[in-house]
């Protein structure tokens, strides 16, 4: 294969990996590389800008992604609910008391997101518009919350235990 072919399957195979992990909103606020010009997105639709909000309705599945710590696909027990949208966790930082129920929410269309507590048995994956729960049997204090897979793109917030 000649020099030209590698890097036209190089460029190819970047191009790919950065529409996986691109924003949803096609102009929202994060600079998406020029991705949504490519893909034909056309903008931003109700639940994909930068916090959103919290819950807007969906037509998305709500269906359980065996993640670890899940203790079920709705939000309708939870103390607490948080938002997963275009890089942010709405509310920062997320304040729960031992034993809480959080229901967490991506309101993307397109992108999944991760809720992970650093160091602790707390990982959600979350599909777009899928909801799930996770109970948080964590000892008081300050933990660091990610999202696995946009943690380059400052995706983290602060989960406060009481």
């Amino acid at each position: 294969m000649g020099f030209g072919m590698r890097l036209l399957v190089r460029v190819v195979a970047v191009s790919l990996l950065l529409a996986a992990c691109g924003d949803d909103t096609a102009g929202g606020g994060v600079d998406d590389g020029g991705l949504a010009a490519e893909t034909g997105a056309t903008g931003a639709t109700e639940g994909d800008t930068p916090g959103g909000g919290v819950f807007p309705p969906s037509t998305g599945s709500t269906a359980p992604t065996g993640s670890i710590g899940a203790t079920g696909p709705t939000g309708a027990e939870a103390d607490v609910q948080v938002s997963l949208s275009n890089y942010v966790f709405d509310p920062d930082p997320v304040e729960v008391a031992s034993g809480d129920v959080i229901a967490v929410r991506n309101i993307n269309t397109r992108t999944p997101h991760t809720f992970t507590v650093v160091g602790q048995d707390v990982d959600l994956e979350l599909g777009p518009l899928e909801t799930e729960t996770v109970e948080i049997a964590l000892d008081p204090g300050t933990y660091e919350l990610i999202c696995r897979f946009h943690q380059a793109q400052n995706m983290t917030a602060t989960l406060v235990v009481t």
